[in-house]
């Protein structure tokens, strides 16, 4: 059985340490959304024209295949939560997958960043969040958006790579991040 541990390693040889700026606006409209469709798990990317830690719009997948015969076993081999919580992951049909890349593409900007709301549980990077984050996006960040209490919703944003997890400083307001 894999391990679905509460932890990634913590490697101290990170990519950066640079912090993530989410303009006053992308951050309401992004918990907006997560808390509209809230307890449907929300996914996606954040995008950016420019700076890959000043995101300024995201996408969402409506489509969560998780229990698709194809997808259950896998879900359900990292333990027990998983197969009482069949709400707890995410996989988007590759259909939707190819739609979203295309729009952003239409749109000129890139993916800088992977996303999902926590119903359960804080803001944290969890082990199978480290494994399949690594298996498809080696270069992204990721930022988890905490809907435990859904009237305080928290987000922490995590530097993710083969050497481990760190987390990134996370700015709210209209900041500018190279500075």
């Amino acid at each position: 059985m894999l391990d679905a541990g509460p932890h990634p390693p913590m490697g101290s040889a990170i990519a950066t340490t640079q912090a993530v700026v989410l303009r006053s606006d992308l951050h309401d409209r992004l918990l907006d959304t997560a808390l509209a469709r809230f307890p449907t798990k929300t996914f996606g990317y954040l995008l950016a024209e420019e700076s890959r830690f000043e995101p300024v719009d995201f996408v969402i997948f409506d489509e969560n295949i998780r229990n698709d015969s194809g997808w259950r076993p896998r879900f359900e081999a990292y333990g027990e939560y998983f197969v009482r919580h069949s709400d707890a992951g995410f996989v988007a049909t590759a259909e939707e997958a190819w739609a979203v890349h295309q729009e952003i593409a239409r749109r000129g900007l890139a993916e800088v960043a992977v996303f999902h709301t926590h119903q359960r549980h804080a803001a944290n990077f969890s082990r199978i969040d480290y494994e399949l984050h690594l298996r498809m996006f080696e270069s992204l960040w990721h930022l988890i958006v905490s809907l435990r209490n859904p009237c305080y919703p928290r987000l922490r944003a995590f530097d993710v790579t083969s050497s481990g997890v760190r987390e990134l400083p996370l700015i709210v307001g209209d900041h500018d991040a190279s500075r």
